[in-house]
């Protein structure tokens, strides 16, 4: 079930029969069109804030803005003004690796968001008026009940209301390489979030099975 409500953040720790009724939606029918599109008219579009793109050469500037920065570029202005080469040298040497590692690690976020922004174009699967259709990601509302397998890309922070074994990448949120085993029983509120294994989050790969 497609949690976009971020006012009720704790619908993993909820029994399915309780979060059913918080979203008043039955699972084997899903959302009406009317209240698709009440819910659509308070909450928006299922999409990322779009933000001002920053170029290469504004990502590359802001690695120089830190104080511990300043002073290392004063200190090697320093040491060369009174021509202590070895010692310009290390400086210059430790500001344009750090400058390139956090560069190239910002530059590399910044399209990933921008291509995960893309993926709102993508058609999921709903059940709606108690028929499996497909529509675009963004028109996503919160309530929907998702219909996800094997090999689906998880379109919001979904609660699960079935499941049959499902098993998710979830790589990007803990680095953990081996698929995580999900369920529905509802898990303690005061779990870190790797640990709501109730919740399949957004933009994670299906990788066994169904659930919805």
């Amino acid at each position: 079930m497609s949690q976009r409500d971020r006012q009720t953040p704790d619908h993993f720790s909820h029994p399915v029969e309780q979060v059913l009724k918080n979203f008043d939606v039955k699972p084997d029918q899903g959302l009406s069109e009317a209240e698709v599109q009440g819910r659509r008219d308070r909450h928006g579009p299922s999409r990322l804030r779009e933000a001002k793109r920053r170029g290469a050469g504004r990502i590359l500037i802001e690695q120089f803005k830190s104080m511990v920065i300043i002073v290392l570029v004063i200190a090697g202005a320093v040491a060369f003004s009174f021509r202590h080469w070895a010692e310009g040298i290390a400086i210059a040497a430790v500001l344009l690796v750090n400058a390139g590692i956090g560069f190239f690690t910002e530059w590399k976020a910044v399209r990933s968001m921008e291509a995960l922004r893309e993926m709102g174009g993508d058609t999921i699967r709903v059940r709606r008026n108690g028929i499996e259709t497909e529509i675009k990601a963004e028109e996503l509302v919160p309530g929907d009940i998702v219909v996800l397998e094997a090999g689906d890309l998880s379109p919001a922070d979904v609660r699960l209301v079935e499941s049959n074994n499902l098993r998710v990448d979830e790589a990007t949120l803990t680095g953990e390489s081996v698929p995580v085993l999900k369920q529905i029983e509802p898990v303690d509120a005061a779990v870190p979030l790797a640990e709501r294994t109730s919740m399949p989050w957004r933009w994670e790969w299906a990788k066994e099975n169904r659930m919805s």
